[in-house]
């Protein structure tokens, strides 16, 4: 770490470079700090990023998932000023809200993260506390997960209990699909950036039909301070990949005060204190379902779409509650504007050109696009976020404008691939 600094301290918990912007505008003269397991660091290039992006920024290595890790952290640490402790994704969850309570500082509540991390255990309890879901069974072999497609028709969703960002999850039609679906799903992560653990756990869940939404709430003590909804459509195939968010301010008030009132029921549930809920749900035959839930700010850009659409910094209302600090502006209860992320995957293969990123950029109504890939990368199916190409974030009056406007950019964007090994002739890129 750096030379001793005596300013009151930020804790993030987890690296994601994503993050970064929408932080440097709300940290004001707070120190950062940033705990990163050094293999998931090396990984993302945390170290050189952080020096070339934010270099008063202090990276952390430790092995945060290990028991007693916070305690251990306090232990090493007594004379940091800490104010707030922050998990940035799913692994960091349990790790923040230990050190919170050692701390006397806000948090999600150990028991409650705990109940986060594991998907098995958030299936026990939420179905105990009334929040309705698929049928599930933990299973141990293919032969589990193969009686229980057997057992309940319609199809199954394979996924790891202790995984994020549909890393490993498998949509497979009947039993015939699930031994491939098996090794699929207990393979290491094709990108060395994910996070794999040691130990792993398995669903099997009835594969619910119907439209996916999250609801993303603030809340303080277990009372809700923020309320959204955004609607979600995940690629079609065996990889439940997020491809579109949209944020509508026109959805039906019945509906969202349906969703809403499930997020609640299930925060209720876990007994979840203080913090940010990203939860997933599918509206299935006019139930709302759940798929899963994250006790940490939404991944991709979702909380910079929630910012300009509702004209309001909830990063930084946030951080003020993870602080103990009141809200100087009361949230708003509705949003303004209409946004939508839509992404772009390329046939798998050698890039080759990337054009039209600049022009794209500038499209009226693009507030973000963000390219992941450069020539000579290799593209390989869409198994996971880290899959995507690129994608575009977009905001206006109407949810018609904006996706109109979001497909105008990423059809002037053009990433060229070849198939792997071919060495001459391209490819045209696909949405």
């Amino acid at each position: 770490m750096s030379s001793p600094d005596d300013r009151r301290a930020l804790i993030l918990v987890g690296y994601v470079q994503g993050w970064l912007p929408l932080l440097r505008r709300t940290v004001g003269d707070l120190r950062v700090i940033i705990i990163e397991e050094p293999a998931v660091a090396y990984a993302r290039g945390a170290r050189a990023h952080l020096a070339a992006h934010w270099p008063d920024c202090d990276l952390y290595e430790l092995d945060f998932r290990r028991p007693m890790a916070a305690d251990l952290f306090h232990v090493w640490h007594p004379d940091l000023r800490i104010q707030a402790v922050v998990p940035v994704d799913d692994a960091g969850v349990v790790f923040a809200a230990r050190l919170a309570q050692r701390l006397g500082l806000p948090g999600a509540g150990p028991a409650s993260a705990e109940i986060l991390g594991d998907k098995f255990l958030l299936r026990q309890v939420a179905e105990a506390g009334g929040v309705a879901g698929p049928q599930w069974q933990l299973v141990r072999s293919p032969a589990d997960a193969v009686a229980f497609a057997e057992r309940v028709p319609g199809g199954l969703v394979l996924k790891p209990t202790a995984r994020a960002g549909s890393s490993g999850v498998q949509i497979l039609r009947d039993a015939a699909e699930v031994p491939a679906g098996w090794e699929r799903m207990v393979a290491p992560p094709e990108h060395s950036s994910t996070r794999f653990p040691a130990v792993e756990s398995y669903l099997a869940e009835r594969r619910m039909v119907g439209r996916q939404y999250n609801v993303n709430l603030l809340v303080l003590r277990g009372e809700v301070l923020f309320r959204n909804v955004t609607a979600t459509d995940v690629a079609p195939g065996t990889h439940p990949v997020p491809v579109t968010e949209t944020i509508d301010p026109d959805l039906p008030p019945a509906q969202y005060a349906q969703l809403v009132a499930e997020a609640e029921r299930l925060i209720a549930a876990i007994d979840f204190d203080t913090g940010f809920i990203h939860s997933e749900w599918i509206l299935e035959d006019g139930v709302v379902r759940l798929v899963e839930c994250a006790g940490r700010l939404a991944g991709g850009p979702i909380m910079m779409m929630i910012g300009y659409a509702y004209s309001y910094d909830i990063v930084a209302a946030y951080l003020a509650v993870m602080s103990g600090e009141p809200l100087d502006v009361a949230p708003p209860a509705q949003p303004r504007s209409a946004s939508i992320l839509l992404t772009k995957h390329v046939r798998p293969g050698l890039v080759t050109a990337i054009t039209g990123v600049e022009a794209a950029r500038d499209r009226d109504g693009v507030l973000a696009l963000d390219v992941f890939v450069t020539e000579g990368d290799q593209v390989g199916e869409l198994v996971s976020l880290p899959s995507v190409a690129a994608r575009v974030v977009t905001l206006g009056r109407t949810v018609a404008e904006v996706r109109r406007a979001g497909e105008d950019a990423l059809a002037v964007l053009d990433v060229s691939t070849v198939p792997s090994g071919v060495e001459d002739g391209r490819s045209g890129s696909a949405a």
